[in-house]
């Protein structure tokens, strides 16, 4: 024997409205076709499942038990629609993120911390490791969006890349370090200055030895200290008259958060675009969401980063 479960979800609702009438119009459906569902579902149980039809309509035990196995019914549709009407919107869902040391602290956490609050049955696995990693991270499936550089995409097909920054990259020190009081900073001054560096296989370690040699700065013996862990970096400059370089977005989140300044030096290129990267296969309505949100984001804090960057630069002429 098979019963029908709509059957036994409409046996439901008859016995919570206690009326036929007003059961139809809660289901949309007439009173007479709800009448023959009962006699239906009666002949096929073998037994009586009201002891009266009508208003209120009294069940018997056996009416009141199937009943209890159409609310459950009804419930666990109710639920499987409400999920999949939150995956459907985005609100629902696994997201694998990828950022570099120093994005993933202060870009990729602060928007992660929010848009889980935003979205609580949205479950993110943040990963930190430098471009090249996670390029190929992403590439290989492990990962569904990487935070990173968008100008290391060099012939790889089917990628989605959103730039967001310029990525200017600039010279940052601790609030009220000697050099900010100079109404001229010089090569000389900065060669003489104690350096803190990124690791060595990152971008931003070649792009800092590009800069400052090419204004007559000796790279060779400059790093104090090297490491690529963003928070150890953060202390020794901020306990220190150390510099160290950094793209414009970081900067000016870390001149935001206080104690840190941008140094009035424009170091030349080249500028590194920072965006998102993403693969065309991995689409799904949560991703969407959160390459929405994420570029409304950062588009907002990085007006804000290069406004404190030009007015460091402005202090230079």
């Amino acid at each position: 024997m098979s019963i029908d479960p709509k059957h036994l979800v409409q046996l439901t609702e008859i016995l919570d409205c206690q009326s036929f009438t007003l059961a139809a119009e809660k289901l949309n459906t007439s009173q007479p076709a709800l009448s023959r569902m009962a006699s239906a579902l009666e002949a096929q149980v073998g037994a009586p499942i009201f002891a009266s039809r009508r208003k209120p309509v009294t069940p018997t035990t056996l009416g009141v038990e199937l009943a209890s196995y159409g609310r459950s019914i009804r419930t666990t549709t109710e639920q499987v629609s409400g999920l999949a009407e939150r995956v459907a919107t985005g609100q629902q869902g696994e997201l694998r993120v990828g950022a570099p040391p120093f994005h993933s602290q202060r870009v990729a956490s602060g928007f992660i911390a929010s848009w889980l609050q935003r979205y609580p049955d949205i479950r993110i696995e943040l990963q930190n490791a430098y471009a090249p990693a996670l390029l190929s991270q992403l590439v290989e499936g492990n990962l569904d969006l990487i935070m990173a550089p968008v100008d290391v995409i060099e012939g790889i097909p089917n990628l989605i890349v959103e730039r967001l920054t310029r990525g200017e990259n600039v010279i940052v020190c601790r609030a009220g370090h000697p050099l900010l009081d100079a109404s001229r900073i010089t090569s000389e001054m900065l060669s003489q200055a104690r350096w803190i560096t990124h690791a060595r296989d990152s971008l931003l370690n070649r792009d800092t030895r590009l800069a400052l040699t090419s204004v007559g700065v000796d790279y060779i013996d400059l790093p104090a200290f090297e490491s690529n862990s963003a928070g150890a970096m953060h202390a020794i400059m901020a306990n220190s008259d150390m510099l160290t370089v950094l793209p414009d977005l970081i900067a000016g989140s870390l001149v935001e958060s206080g104690g840190y300044a941008v140094l009035p030096f424009r170091l030349p290129g080249p500028d590194r675009p920072f965006g998102y990267i993403t693969h065309e296969a991995r689409q799904n309505p949560a991703l969407l969401a959160f390459r929405e949100g994420l570029k409304t984001d950062i588009e907002k804090d990085y007006k804000r980063a290069r406004d404190i960057c030009e007015a460091a630069f402005a202090q230079q002429n």
